[in-house]
């Protein structure tokens, strides 16, 4: 009996182990859109992020321990643009300034805190 509990507590701790080092797997090297505004969009490549937030492009660095997702080093162009696309740039990026919880649904898109990214198309 104990080892059965063993044996399953073991396989438990594998399953959700991979679940989460995969995470970095299957978004590195990809690209999405924000669902609600496609002129945000966020990409990663070996620990590397970068993206539109609307009007800017920014880039800086990330990690994901625990279901969350964090930026670092975070620097973005200067440009000024329409009223509205800046609000939700603003929005935006100071989102990013939190830990934040990520996950994959079934349909391999990304949600990141209250924001869902589909993929977007090369």
């Amino acid at each position: 009996m104990k080892k059965l509990i063993l044996s399953a507590v073991l396989l438990s701790l594998f399953i959700f182990g991979c679940k989460a080092g995969n995470m970095e797997e299957v978004i590195n090297k990809k690209e999405y859109r924000l669902a609600t505004n496609p002129k945000i969009t966020i990409g990663f490549d070996n620990g590397s992020v970068f993206g539109s937030s609307g009007v800017n492009s920014y880039t800086g660095s990330y990690s994901i321990k625990n279901g969350s997702i964090t930026f670092g080093n975070m620097g973005s162009t200067m440009m000024m643009g329409l009223e509205e696309d800046m609000d939700n740039e603003t929005k935006y990026l100071s989102s990013l300034k939190e830990s934040l919880p990520v996950k994959l649904d079934k349909d391999n898109n990304l949600l990141i805190g209250e924001y869902l990214f589909i993929p977007r198309e090369k």
